[in-house]
């Protein structure tokens, strides 16, 4: 008997990267197929998304080329049902491989990375443009950010505000679904334990102590906001897509609710 079709044909942008690598794993569990563009194609073999986990079906296939690119990358799209973007710069130029943590995934060329509208907004658009072009995409989810770092770079948040206003323009075309979580650990990346533990601190503070209530009137308020585990991030974008009511812009509290949906 013939192996029954997958309902889904899932592209990444970025599934190099620390998100991106989550919702491929997450879409493979269900017996999606994936597709992962990236600039060098496949990821180095030691971090690459297992073929063997018994709740996988199949591979990613890995497509090298670069999201400003279109030509790279948009015979890839025929047949796919979804776009998950999930690229994006915290900090430009040599200061975002101090902190960017993997996020990037590499889905566009050095160079191009290089500054926030490039790397958080115009990455977006263009795969966006070229999956309008696509028949059978239903669904774009942009991998967005709230707005809790004080004394970032305002133009961090501002590009993808930008991103975000033109899918909710074209929702007639595409449904669009925006993610805003905050910070963003796993223990496949030991690096963010600590800090998702100084989160964790910074808002019981924050919530439960009177030293929150002159908190909340520094920039510092703003980062009282809950971490969020990558791998409830990644459920929550593939129940996302699975549901055709889910649209429109998903805040922590919400991520973290469809992320535990079962």
């Amino acid at each position: 008997m013939a192996a029954k079709a997958s309902a889904h044909r899932l592209f990444v942008v970025g599934g190099t990267g620390f998100v991106g690598q989550a919702v491929c794993h997450s879409a493979l569990a269900r017996g999606w197929e994936v597709v992962s563009l990236s600039r060098h194609g496949a990821p180095d073999r030691s971090t690459i998304v297992s073929r063997t986990n018994n709740n996988t079906s199949g591979g990613v296939q890995w497509v090298r080329g670069d999201a400003l690119k279109p030509e790279t990358y948009k015979d890839h799209l025929s047949g796919c049902t979804a776009v998950v973007h999930s690229v994006g710069v915290l900090m430009e130029n040599s200061y975002k491989k101090l902190v960017s943590i993997g996020s990037s995934g590499g889905a566009v060329s050095s160079q191009e990375a290089a500054t926030y509208e490039k790397a958080n907004r115009d990455t977006a658009l263009s795969v966006a443009r070229a999956a309008r072009e696509v028949s059978g995409i239903d669904a774009f989810v942009y991998m967005s950010a709230s707005d809790v770092l004080p004394f970032l770079d305002s133009r961090y948040i501002s590009t993808k505000r930008e991103a975000e206003n033109d899918l909710i323009e074209h929702r007639d075309q595409m449904r669009p679904v925006i993610l805003r979580p905050g910070f963003i650990f796993s223990p496949s990346r030991p690096i963010t334990m600590p800090i998702a533990a100084g989160v964790k601190a910074f808002n019981t503070v924050f919530h439960q102590t009177p030293l929150g209530c002159v908190l909340k009137y520094t920039p510092f308020a703003k980062a009282a906001s809950p971490a969020l585990r990558r791998e409830v991030l990644a459920n929550a974008i593939i129940n996302a897509i699975e549901d055709p009511k889910v649209s429109g812009i998903l805040n922590i509290a919400d991520i973290e609710s469809l992320g535990n949906r079962h």
